[in-house]
């Protein structure tokens, strides 16, 4: 089908039918409002699309970055509309069924809030393809997590805004936190407790007291993980 944007009536009532879901969750989502004319309309260019099935986050954000790529990536990530259509269409793999019934989550989850500080990043779909337009190499930390779920590594990096702002940081996270032996992220770098080097409360608190006095937007991988310090000694050497 072609892919479309919800408009506010639409949404709206997308909405309401995540909480009906909630009320009987054995029921079958609302899959009739993907190509109802009063309450969408088709995004143009035209873009066809097909209603995948998704495991991870970077199942979705490969299949989501092809078949995007005719619209205007920074609209795109705007278009509220669109990305609530999105998680209608997808919704099987962001909301799957569990011995016959689903858990919906919070209306942020599918319902997309690009001007909300605290939500925008919860979109399931959306921060996927974020992902993978942030960075588009340096990746590996996210996109081996579940598409149905969000993940903290996910959450602790994208919530921050002052962090996805310098073009090496992508990198610094994979060198300080991925474990290419065991293929998967370090334990404990985003437990509760301020632990030396962490990534919940350590890396976020030493970049912004660098920011202070340099310039992180203007530095490779290698600098800025001088700079973090001994605290962060142990990252890895560039590949």
């Amino acid at each position: 089908m072609k892919v479309r944007r919800f408009s506010q009536q639409g949404t709206d009532a997308f909405r309401q039918r995540l909480a009906d879901l909630r009320q009987n969750p054995s029921a079958e989502p609302p899959f009739e409002l993907l190509e109802d004319d009063r309450l969408t309309e088709v995004v143009s260019p035209d873009v066809q699309i097909q209603a995948e099935f998704f495991e991870t986050k970077g199942e979705a954000s490969r299949y989501l970055s092809v078949v995007l790529q005719k619209l205007n990536a920074e609209e795109t990530a705007m278009d509220a509309g669109l990305w609530t259509w999105l998680s209608l269409l997808f919704f099987e793999s962001i909301c799957p069924m569990n011995d016959g019934q689903r858990v919906v989550r919070n209306d942020y989850h599918y319902i997309f809030e690009p001007r909300n500080s605290r939500h925008f990043y919860r979109h399931l779909l959306f921060v996927s393809w974020q992902l993978l337009r942030l960075a588009p190499r340096y990746n590996a930390l996210f996109m081996r997590s579940r598409v149905s779920s969000l993940d903290h590594i996910t959450a602790e990096v994208l919530k921050r805004l002052y962090l996805t702002r310098i073009p090496c940081i992508f990198e610094v996270l994979e060198r300080l936190y991925w474990d290419p032996n065991r293929r998967r992220s370090r334990p404990g770098i985003t437990g509760s407790r301020p632990t030396a080097g962490n990534l919940t409360h350590r890396l976020p608190l030493r970049i912004l007291q660098l920011e202070k006095n340099y310039d992180l937007v203007d530095l490779n991988a290698d600098q800025l993980i001088e700079l973090l310090g001994e605290e962060f000694s142990f990252a890895a050497p560039a590949q």
